[in-house]
């Protein structure tokens, strides 16, 4: 723990998680009413991570198939046009202004995404040549985060366009992790 301690990409992600953290007064009745349905789906899907883990593996698998006959290059020109498909898809939802949300609702998704930023800018800088251990410990444990947060927000009433654009971020995100650690 004290090596992650060490990673600024740790805790530039625990300073998002602290963001957060507290909500103000959930006084509206529908703040109190996403909250709950939140907490019961975030149950519902950690209870089934073993199935999350395994579609992302299979997304994985199929990046790393689809990669094997590539060379260097190919892959990491592949990595790259991934890793900035999914900054537009964040921008996107960043810059959607349709806040139709409850306040939990935007506390997922606005953690989620910043969450997702931070792991994009770190492969685009190169950081995980540091550590490759630490850093893709840290970049999947984010990821199933980003898959579960993406499944609950699915099954509430968002936006259609940042579900969209966050289920095409994560999905590039996971293939572009793959083919960096092949």
């Amino acid at each position: 723990m004290n090596k992650l301690k060490n990673i600024k990409l740790f805790n530039d992600l625990n300073k998002v998680s602290l963001k957060y953290s507290s909500l103000p007064n959930l006084v509206k009745e529908i703040d109190i009413r996403d909250n709950n349905k939140l907490q019961q789906l975030i149950l519902n899907y950690r209870n089934n991570i073993g199935d999350i883990k395994n579609r992302a593996n299979l997304i994985s698998k199929q990046a790393r198939d689809l990669a094997k006959d590539s060379n260097a290059k190919q892959i990491f020109d592949t990595i790259i046009n991934l890793n900035n498909f999914a900054m537009d898809k964040y921008n996107n939802i960043v810059n959607n202004k349709e806040n139709n949300e409850s306040l939990p609702v935007q506390a997922v998704i606005n953690t989620t995404v910043e969450e997702l930023v931070l792991i994009s800018n770190s492969i685009k800088y190169k950081e995980f040549l540091n550590d490759k251990f630490s850093y893709f410990y840290i970049y999947e444990k984010i990821i199933m985060n980003a898959f579960l947060n993406f499944l609950v927000l699915k099954d509430m009433d968002i936006d259609k366009n940042k579900i969209e654009s966050l289920s095409q971020a994560i999905l590039s995100q996971i293939q572009c992790l793959s083919l960096i650690s092949m």
